[in-house]
């Protein structure tokens, strides 16, 4: 892999890579054997564009089905051994065609008009462990949702009978789609400098770039799936990693604010970023860690977006520590845990009604320079995320504060994500060995994952600042069916 040496006040080391494009495509079959002429015209997909990006909506059509007065569209994506899937069914228009953007699922995963239902509404596919979440780890390839057309209503029990030879006679149509989070004209560059760990995502060129450092919660690692979609609008964004990845720490208890402090530094003296400040983002524990550094850090940052996080400290979490010195943290409230078999609802082991909370253990908000964007989900099972911030912006107005907006979408959970990324509802926690409850509900999270989506890209344009996009995939779209072997 190459490597190139970037240095300003201090050498900076890079391995670089770019994206995959997938093998190429193989003749169309049906469980392993080919399909006759009759069968290809049969029915017939036609996905417009047929490889996107995982934050567009897709056309998805099937013809030539007029024979059938019943017919069931199933998606399916597996990704690093963990499957998803949701379907719908139909009833075929007088030409004989089923418009999914167009016409109504009158049962299955969803119901009504819901042109991307077959991707917000997906889940765990039966077998699957409770809790698993749907991430792109390698963002270089994209994720390939299998398209399947039947005859007929089917359901899960069905998809899952032992009666494989009963569910392939029943397959109308198949094709694969290509969703992509890195664009063609994006580079990916891995990060290991001084304390830093992470991967910087830009537009070709040498920029610069308005810069973004992008953090995550309780997962660990290093998420990158965020980062290099925003690549794709012309931003320079690290995904940082700030425990449990390489030669980091294993325990966010032990993080100090000093290192995320470090990544700003490390980013606003990149020559790929704009030197003029930069915007941050996190989830959950994330979202808390960058509001902290807003206070830290002065003009460096411009823009910070907080997505179900906290201005108040809580304990074990990187936010409450800073130089070694620890802030006073909000009280929990072991008793209050629910436990259902495996799946845990802690919504009330944390404050959850202004007279539980201690105003004294707020962060020093009013030192912050920063614009702050504030998004919650109103059915976050986490915590009360949408209490903690709106908190936060009336401690805002006391010290004569007017620079934060707050986002709150009912209905929707704690992990709101780009557009079109299926809700989780349950995330399992490796290092409890829980399920946690994170809430929403398909229909309502969906609507917020959109809305905040385009509501974020514009606030850091503002904010940060607009550089060209570069919205090209690595492979070629367009209309027309793809013969990409399905493994439905």
């Amino acid at each position: 892999m190459a490597s190139i040496n970037i240095a300003r006040k201090s050498c900076i080391f890079y391995r670089m890579s770019r994206p995959s494009r997938p093998r190429p495509s193989r003749p169309f079959l049906v469980f392993g054997r080919p399909t006759s002429s009759v069968e290809r015209k049969m029915a017939k997909f036609i996905v417009t564009p047929s490889a996107s990006f995982i934050d567009e909506t897709i056309s998805v059509c099937v013809y030539g089905v007029h024979k059938f007065p019943n017919v069931t569209i199933r998606a399916f994506v597996e990704e690093m051994g963990r499957t998803f899937e949701a379907y719908a069914h139909f009833i075929p228009d007088v030409n004989g065609a089923v418009k999914v953007d167009s016409h109504r699922s009158i049962g299955g995963s969803y119901k009504g008009v819901k042109p991307m239902g077959l991707f917000t509404h997906m889940q765990p596919s039966t077998g699957q462990k409770a809790g698993t979440r749907l991430v792109k780890k390698d963002v270089t390839t994209p994720l390939l949702f299998h398209l399947t057309a039947y005859k007929g209503f089917l359901s899960t029990d069905d998809f899952n009978s032992s009666n494989i030879e009963s569910l392939t006679q029943s397959v109308l149509g198949k094709t694969t789609v290509e969703r992509w989070y890195m664009g063609k004209d994006v580079d990916r560059i891995e990060v290991r400098s001084g304390n830093i760990r992470g991967t910087l995502f830009k537009p070709k060129g040498n920029g610069p770039f308005p810069g973004i450092i992008d953090l995550f919660g309780a997962a660990g690692g290093n998420i990158e799936f965020r980062s290099s979609l925003f690549a794709t609008y012309g931003f320079a964004s690290l995904s940082l990693a700030y425990f449990a990845y390489e030669d980091l720490v294993t325990d966010p208890n032990e993080v100090d604010m000093v290192y995320f402090e470090e990544a700003v530094d490390w980013m606003l003296n990149n020559p790929f970023v704009m030197d003029s400040g930069i915007g941050v983002i996190g989830v959950s524990s994330g979202g808390q860690a960058v509001l902290k550094l807003s206070t830290i850090c002065g003009l460096k940052i411009k823009a910070c977006v907080c997505i179900s996080g906290t201005p108040f400290y809580t304990p074990n979490e990187p936010a409450r520590l800073y130089k070694g010195k620890e802030s006073t943290c909000l009280n929990i409230f072991l008793d209050r845990v629910i436990r259902e078999d495996d799946i845990v609802d802690v919504s009330r082991y944390w404050p959850y009604k202004r007279e539980d909370i201690d105003y004294t253990t707020i962060m020093n908000l009013e030192d912050a320079t920063c614009q702050f964007l504030f998004i919650n989900g109103l059915d976050d099972k986490s915590w009360s995320s949408d209490l903690f911030s709106k908190l936060g912006c009336e401690y805002l107005k006391e010290h004569g504060k007017d620079n934060w907006k707050i986002l709150s979408y009912p209905g929707a959970g704690h992990l709101i994500e780009p557009p079109y990324a299926p809700l989780c509802s349950l995330c399992y926690y490796k290092s409890l060995g829980l399920v946690i409850k994170y809430g929403g509900n398909p229909d309502e999270h969906s609507v917020a994952q959109e809305d905040s989506w385009e509501k974020m890209l514009a606030f850091f344009k503002e904010h940060v600042g607009a550089s060209d996009p570069v919205r090209s995939v690595p492979s070629i779209g367009g209309i027309g069916v793809i013969t990409q072997q399905s493994k439905l």
